[in-house]
């Protein structure tokens, strides 16, 4: 089945929505975040904290949630979600102090923990296995999409006003809201898309040392990833004197270079294996987020944040490849634990990257930088 043929389903076009409309409410907030918090006294820990949360609360209650979404069904758990971020991003917008920053974090990491794994079983459920990899390719490139107006529109409405920003992703999340209400229905529920936890808990016995490996080169990309989004804001603010607006437009450009990258790694890996790309991807985001202690203008920012995401790009496609390909099995929920090792790189790097930046600006950037060239030789040494 082609792209034009999915997207000819109506519940697809509407988990689509659901996931783009989602990624703009999360981008508008994220170039603001950092700097909003610094108005109530965050430190850079603090920050990678604030940014580190987020994915510790979506790893851990995201196999809860999914179970939940099994017993009163998915559609019920998206609604439950749109409507937390929306009360997040409110939080956001009334916060008098840090604290209330963390408490509306930890409320929209939890929306974050039912929708994503609720929209991915609901498409598991509208689709074949031989659809299900265009299905879940149009995820993600929805998701950039989001990704990429989210940040311009956050710098711009930050500009009005910040309490604006957070008003306005609010808005989105109320929005995604109807559209889950009305355009949504609850699918019949295959057997397959079921206690997908303890499919990922039996499958670990199975799993053999260099596929560890593997699902490590995701959550080393994933752990530089975390730590970039703790303390970019702060340093290009430091360097540059950027504020909302500018940040906003340098994920806007991170967003749409992972759209082109998407494009571009996947007939690469076609032509030069999974693991010269895991390999070249590896040291290429290591390299460029170590460069980054260099700019010092638009032009010495964009050159690095290329090669770190191109990196990026040349890592995740492959190492979904390869763990598909050597999984004895169950495929589907060896490809939850990639993502289980990814949300725990999120977690790990914003905390790393905080408490480094605190002691040295530069010390962020060589040592989450260090740790990814290290983990490049292990896995060149190993993966021969």
């Amino acid at each position: 089945m082609s792209f034009k043929e999915l997207l000819s389903n109506g519940a697809i076009r509407s988990i689509l929505l659901t996931q783009m409309l989602t990624a703009v409410g999360f981008g508008i907030i994220l170039p603001i975040v950092p700097f909003y918090s610094q108005a109530f006294g965050a430190t850079p820990f603090d920050i990678g904290l604030l940014t580190a949360i987020f994915a510790f609360i979506s790893l851990v209650l995201a196999p809860v949630i999914g179970k939940v979404a099994d017993k009163v069904g998915r559609k019920k758990v998206l609604l439950a979600g749109t409507i937390g971020f929306a009360v997040s991003y409110l939080l956001f917008s009334i916060s008098t102090s840090l604290e209330m920053l963390f408490f509306a974090r930890a409320i929209e990491a939890v929306s974050a923990a039912g929708i994503f794994p609720a929209a991915a079983s609901l498409i598991s459920d509208l689709t074949s296995e031989q659809q299900r990899g265009k299905a879940m390719a149009l995820v993600g490139m929805t998701f950039s999409m989001g990704f990429i107006l989210g940040p311009a529109i956050g710098g711009l409405a930050a500009s009005v006003s910040i309490p604006f920003a957070f008003l306005l992703a609010a808005t989105f999340s109320g929005l995604n809201f109807l559209s889950v209400f009305f355009q949504i229905k609850e699918p019949k529920e295959k057997t397959e898309s079921k206690d997908i936890v303890e499919k990922e808990i039996s499958i670990l016995q199975h799993i053999k040392s260099p596929l560890l490996l593997i699902f490590g080169a995701g959550m080393i990309i994933s752990f530089i990833i975390g730590g970039l989004q703790a303390v970019l804001a702060l340093y290009t603010q430091e360097k540059l004197k950027f504020g909302e607006a500018e940040i906003g437009l340098v994920f806007t450009y991170i967003g749409a270079l992972i759209m082109v990258f998407q494009f571009v790694s996947g007939s690469l890996v076609g032509r030069f294996g999974e693991i010269k790309m895991i390999k070249a991807g590896l040291f290429l985001s290591a390299l460029g987020f170590m460069l980054l202690i260099f700019f010092d203008s638009w032009l010495t920012l964009m050159l690095p944040l290329s090669v770190m995401v191109m990196g990026n790009a040349f890592v995740f496609p492959s190492v979904g490849s390869l763990v598909s390909k050597r999984a004895q099995g169950k495929r589907g929920a060896v490809m939850g634990l990639v993502a289980s090792f990814q949300s725990f790189g999120q977690f790990l790097g914003p905390l790393l990257a905080g408490f480094l930046y605190g002691i040295n600006h530069q010390y962020a950037f060589l040592g989450l930088g260090a740790t990814g060239i290290v983990y490049f030789i292990v896995f060149a040494i190993v993966e021969k």
